[in-house]
């Protein structure tokens, strides 16, 4: 039995799976299984996995179009490795990256999942922009009160801890998040910070369709999470908490009342943890205040305090970050 089981479901990626497939040959680490399975595709990506004879490398095929989660899921069902770890098919593992990985988990056996820092790159594999996110436990649990914070492509996960959390099928666009989300409630997460993985972004405008379901499903881990804290907002609430977990600028964000609603907000939060301590509070107070900080100051237009004075935009700043840190400890 492998040590580790690189998972890596495959639709239509013929032009990016021949490096993906590369960058796992090519580890330091060695004692590993990669799984492929075919999704039905119709651009020859069955043919470029076919083509390694590596025995490590097992290829197999789903009967039909299946989707995503369904063939992630049968991933985690044909694996035989101890840790798991999920690779896409237009991805890539830098060479430490397994070898990183299973020493951390061999290490540290209270953590169930680790993801790694990366780098995101285009459809032509040039530099974007670097992906540093919450590596500490406490960080990472905090943040997901508001988003995603793993590359779905970076992480390593217990075997027996997946086959006992599977992908939700109920939570299609979503379904990594709501996996994170859970899995942080019972176990300890963490991310390496250094650089192991190259995330390719590609530049197709999703459908309206696909975006409202998947804010649907968003919104539904968002009251998950928040009725942990007894808290079950209002739809302009729910609103608010989008807009400063995805950091958008929607119409109207600069304006007096908004800002005063988002205040109200963060420290409904405050107050709700300062009650049935469901995140550790210090970390969590310092979370709240960067989502006040970003909304007020991240993007230029911001900075206009959207067309409020820098100088009461400091002033605000200050005041929720006092009562953040002080009233609500």
């Amino acid at each position: 039995m492998p040590k580790v089981s690189v998972l890596m479901p495959v639709y239509n990626a013929g032009e990016y799976l021949g490096e993906a497939i590369d960058s796992i040959i090519a580890q330091t680490f060695t004692d590993w299984e990669l799984v492929i399975i075919n999704d039905g595709s119709t651009d020859g990506s069955g043919d470029v996995a076919r083509k390694y004879t590596d025995p490590r490398i097992r290829c197999l095929c789903n009967d039909k179009n299946r989707g995503l989660i369904y063939t992630r899921n049968r991933l985690i069902d044909e694996a035989t490795g101890e840790y798991l770890a999920f690779l896409d098919s237009d991805d890539v593992s830098l060479p430490e990256r397994l070898a990183r990985q299973v020493n951390f988990l061999d290490k540290n056996i209270d953590y169930a999942l680790c993801g790694t820092w990366g780098r995101m790159i285009d459809s032509d594999g040039r530099y974007l922009r670097k992906m540093n996110l919450s590596d500490r436990c406490e960080d990472i649990r905090c943040t997901l009160l508001f988003t995603n914070t793993f590359i779905q492509s970076s992480i390593m996960v217990r075997g027996d801890v997946l086959r006992q959390h599977p992908y939700a099928a109920d939570f299609p666009l979503a379904e990594d998040y709501d996996l994170f989300s859970r899995l942080s409630e019972i176990y300890k997460l963490a991310n390496l910070p250094s650089c192991l993985t190259l995330y390719r972004w590609h530049y197709t405008n999703i459908s309206q369709a696909k975006k409202e379901l998947m804010n649907s499903c968003v919104n539904r881990i968002y009251k998950r999470e928040f009725a942990g804290l007894q808290i079950y907002p209002s739809d302009a609430e729910l609103v608010i908490h989008s807009v400063i977990s995805s950091k958008e600028n929607p119409d109207g964000m600069g304006n007096k009342e908004y800002l005063k609603a988002l205040r109200a907000w963060l420290v409904k939060l405050a107050e709700a943890n300062k009650k049935y301590k469901v995140y550790n509070s210090s970390t969590f107070r310092a979370t709240l205040c960067f989502r006040w900080i970003f909304a007020c100051n991240e993007r230029k237009e911001r900075m206009s305090m959207l067309r409020l004075p820098v100088s009461l935009s400091a002033k605000s700043c200050a005041g929720l970050i006092r009562m953040l840190y002080f009233k609500t400890k």
